[in-house]
């Protein structure tokens, strides 16, 4: 089940975030050799993880964390403003609708095989568009990896690349921003129900 953590809520969800940040850092730090986030702890916390930030969590049955992204308004710091600025060519978006999604991971056994999104990742997909809808948020900002473009298209996003691609920690990434409406949340309803 996806559960929203906010400033507001948080202190609800004291080990399931110490348990998210214990995926992200199993997730790009073990797995994907950020070294530079590395942590004695094993938690990968960031200046960004602040009162404004909203956290997604998907919980299991057994009450463990899977899968985790977070979002950040784009009128505060985020990692385009702030670290990744050079990836985006023109004028940066800024505005209460458009936020920043980022630090999107989900639990090894439960990722997606092939063409399809997992159960999981469907639904924290799923989850950005829902809130963003309920809250006046039509678009997201995303620093990934261009193959993902075709399938962000695929679940009926409006992609708009900011920049060309470039070659940032070994990987290569592009930002974009990615608008949604009712039409995207129905095509992951769609997809959803056709996962086995």
């Amino acid at each position: 089940m996806l559960h929203i953590v906010t400033n507001e809520n948080v202190d609800l969800y004291r080990e399931e975030m110490q348990q998210a940040f214990r995926l992200r850092h199993k997730v790009f730090v073990e797995e994907r050799g950020w070294s530079e986030l590395r942590r004695e702890d094993g938690q990968e916390i960031d200046r960004f993880d602040n009162e404004y930030a909203v956290h997604m969590l998907f919980i299991d049955g057994d009450h463990h964390v899977i899968g985790y992204q977070r979002l950040l308004p784009s009128t505060r710091p985020h990692l385009l403003s702030e670290v990744l600025s050079s990836l985006c060519e023109g004028e940066r978006p800024v505005g209460p609708n458009i936020w920043e999604w980022t630090r999107y991971c989900v639990e090894a056994g439960q990722r997606e095989r092939g063409r399809m999104l997992s159960p999981v990742a469907n639904a924290l997909l799923g989850g950005i568009v829902e809130w963003g809808l309920h809250n006046g948020v039509d678009t997201i900002i995303i620093e990934m990896n261009p193959l993902w473009l075709l399938r962000l298209v695929q679940f009926h996003f409006r992609v708009t690349p900011l920049g060309l691609p470039q070659v940032i920690s070994g990987e290569e990434a592009v930002a974009v921003t990615a608008k949604f409406d009712e039409r995207t949340l129905a095509r992951l309803y769609e997809m959803r129900k056709a996962t086995p």
